[in-house]
């Protein structure tokens, strides 16, 4: 088996959001103002990554509007409304969202790119753009892509809401927490690994739920993402209330079940869910924030961000891990080429 570069990549993520943290300028946007109604066009890893931050600022003195290329483009007025557009994608190549941009520009509206890649389209079609800063990952499921985009959109947000002088959210407070949180990575990763070594039953999975709410849902959202992706097998995420309302009677002894339980609106009512699941025999793992509840494993109790790196690390390294117990490279294309053959990135 060649080598599994996906692991080496994860292990970059503590420090390129450090980096991000300590060096990233974004000066450069000051001159945005009175921007309220900002909507971001992006898909995969990048709309999960805008789920996560939409979540957590919710309460700004801002709409921030979430979608896909498509519905953007064909189902919405948004970019032709909007104050603002942010159109992200990691290689700056996605057709979808570089449409999103040239339509938002057309019509007047400021545009930021959020890019890995400042030499690629989409940077020649926004008047701003964004450097992720997360260095080259040619591989198809994104680890430290999505990680730098997400806090590189939190720091995109938190300038703009400066410049708005809506201090609802303190960025210091969330950076304080980030930084806590950095520190762990490297035991978390052996914390999960260790784990996954005793359970290896999971990668006989057929298939898997990911089960989250409030700012970890885009965490659900991208852990389905990469154990598709990685397992080539059907995954499947969830809102709490969604999954309670039908796909909770998948809930069997074939079952495998990731609850993503931290503290906030909804830990009570997850708590029920995962008891009920328990009854059933189901296969679990249960990500907790609360020491004195016994839980799979543990992330740290953050009041602001809720630990959403942390989470999302422990669904990367099981998107890593468990393939190679099914002898597949996760690193490895399944189908070489695919995106430019279809139409949806130029080349």
């Amino acid at each position: 088996m060649s080598q599994n570069v996906m692991k080496q990549y994860i292990r970059e993520q503590a420090d390129i959001l450090s980096h991000i943290l300590e060096h990233s300028d974004f000066d450069v946007l000051s001159s945005i103002k009175n921007k309220h109604q900002i909507t971001i066009a992006a898909s995969g890893t990048s709309k999960n990554a805008a789920l996560v931050v939409k979540a957590a600022l919710t309460k700004a003195n801002i709409q921030m509007n979430v979608e896909t290329p498509f519905q953007l483009q064909h189902c919405s007025r948004l970019l032709e409304t909007s104050d603002l557009v942010i159109a992200i994608s990691h290689t700056g190549k996605s057709k979808g969202t570089l449409d999103c941009a040239k339509i938002a520009h057309d019509h007047g509206i400021t545009t930021i790119g959020i890019t890995g890649y400042m030499d690629s389209p989409l940077t020649q079609t926004c008047d701003y753009n964004i450097d992720i800063g997360c260095g080259d990952e040619p591989i198809g499921p994104k680890t430290k892509g999505y990680m730098a985009t997400c806090l590189t959109l939190f720091l995109v947000l938190f300038q703009l809401l400066k410049n708005n002088h809506d201090f609802t959210y303190q960025k210091k407070d969330f950076m304080k927490e980030w930084l806590q949180e950095i520190k762990l990575f490297n035991q978390t990763i052996e914390a999960t690994e260790n784990f996954l070594m005793n359970h290896q039953e999971w990668a006989k999975a057929s298939c898997v739920s990911v089960i989250g709410y409030g700012i970890q849902f885009g965490v659900a959202c991208e852990g389905n993402l990469k154990l598709l992706e990685t397992m080539q097998i059907p995954a499947m995420c969830y809102e709490l209330e969604e999954f309670m309302h039908g796909a909770h009677r998948t809930i069997t002894e074939d079952s495998y079940l990731i609850f993503l339980h931290v503290n906030g609106e909804g830990y009570d009512l997850m708590s029920q869910l995962i008891d009920f699941a328990h009854q059933q025999n189901a296969h679990l793992i249960v990500i907790e924030d609360n020491q004195k509840v016994k839980a799979d494993l543990y992330v740290p109790y953050l009041s602001k961000t809720k630990a959403v790196f942390t989470t999302s690390l422990i669904l990367q390294v099981m998107a890593s891990y468990l393939p190679e117990c099914k002898g597949i490279n996760p690193s490895d294309p399944l189908f070489k080429d695919f995106a430019t053959t279809v139409g949806t990135r130029v080349i």
